[in-house]
């Protein structure tokens, strides 16, 4: 039997934000990157970082190449890893971002080699750089180890775009899988949500289910029938209502607090997501899908600038796509999806106009909440 592998040699098809999805359901640990160059101080947030030998002591970090702590790292040949503990994903998030002084009320301590390493890190790994292969849009970094510390305590986690304890991970992952069987009417209205169904689907703890299902029940996606059971709850005017609210209210807020954070680099991506919108709008039922996670990335990003995991988690809750999924065909939602408001206020920021973009997003949700009463009332009052 001839066992040879043949490899492909075809085109790659994979979607970029397909693969992004995908790969968000690895959960890793979290780093920064540390180096300094000339007295000025580098760092960047990176996950993509795993121990490559013992026999001699090797680590492994992957560095983007527009990244200016890339250049910093490969100018001075020595860089530092520092593993985030669990409360640390502020850290995580400031680095995360491009420009700015990033170690800004940040206490570090230098190394024998003069790397600054991050105080209060779970683990501090000092390396100088060995060989450095690229791949795609990175640079791979190998490094020597030349000191390596650890102190008590949990790593923070990264899974599906949030940070959290190892423990939390499997919570999140879990909140997220039910949410998606709620809101997905996997289970249609007015009948009962089944946990162990949905744990066996979900591959996730019984128990972590359940929870989801109580703090879906106090989001007011799920009621309490009778006799205790859990139903999915209806989506009404109201709630579409405070939910469109409530997102306001905190993109709203970021922008008031944060405007000046905004970089050149936040830009390029909300302004390559509105295009994404434009795009898919030319698409038939199926794009649906795709529309609504690209828009909700496209408010994800806006909100993150905040540097914020808390709030961005908190902000991701409030989605409710389902109303359109549920609601909209296919001849009729490209065209009532308009994402005008969008193009206006990525337009704003481009032109550094607050005044602008936050006018934009009032018009962003009065249109969204009228849309979805429209649709909710022809629907008989609920979805």
């Amino acid at each position: 039997m001839n066992t040879e592998q043949v490899v492909p040699t075809a085109e790659i098809t994979v979607d970029p934000a397909a693969f992004r999805h995908v790969v968000g359901h690895f959960a890793s640990g979290v780093t920064v990157i540390t180096t300094v160059v000339d007295g000025e101080l580098y760092g960047t947030t990176a996950s993509a970082v795993s121990s490559l030998s013992m026999e001699p002591p090797m680590m492994l970090a992957c560095l983007n190449r527009s990244s200016s702590t890339h250049d910093a790292v490969l100018k001075a040949g020595v860089f530092g890893i520092n593993i985030l503990a669990e409360d640390q994903s502020d850290l995580a998030m400031k680095f995360g971002r491009k420009g700015g002084d990033k170690f800004d009320g940040v206490a570090v301590t230098m190394s024998a080699e003069g790397v600054p390493m991050l105080d209060g890190a779970l683990a501090a790994i000092v390396c100088r750089v060995a060989e450095t292969p690229t791949g795609g849009t990175h640079t791979v970094f190998l490094g020597q180890v030349t000191d390596a510390k650890a102190t008590a305590g949990e790593p923070l986690a990264y899974f599906r775009g949030a940070f959290g304890r190892l423990e939390r991970v499997k919570e999140l992952a879990a909140y997220d899988a039910v949410r998606d069987w709620v809101l997905g009417r996997r289970t249609p209205l007015h009948q009962a949500l089944d946990p162990v169904e949905i744990a066996e689907q979900a591959k996730s703890d019984p128990h972590n289910v359940h929870n989801a299902l109580v703090k879906l029940t106090a989001e007011s996606l799920v009621t309490r029938g009778d006799r205790g059971e859990f139903l999915p709850a209806p989506i009404t005017r109201q709630l579409t209502d405070s939910v469109y609210d409530g997102r306001l209210t905190i993109e709203l807020g970021v922008l008031a607090s944060h405007f000046e954070k905004f970089t050149d680099e936040d830009i390029a991506e909300l302004s390559r997501l509105t295009d994404e919108l434009a795009l898919l709008r030319q698409g038939g039922q199926e794009a649906l899908d795709k529309f609504l996670k690209t828009n909700a990335m496209y408010h994800n990003r806006l909100v993150s600038v905040a540097g914020s995991a808390q709030l961005t988690d908190a902000f991701r809750r409030l989605g409710i796509g389902t109303v359109w999924r549920e609601a909209l065909n296919s001849e009729e939602w490209a065209r009532k999806m308009d994402h005008s408001h969008i193009v206006e206020l990525t337009a704003a920021l481009k032109d550094r106009d607050h005044a602008r973009a936050a006018e934009a997003l009032r018009l962003h949700t009065s249109f969204g909440k009228q849309l979805a009463s429209d649709v909710i009332e022809r629907h008989g009052g609920e979805v």
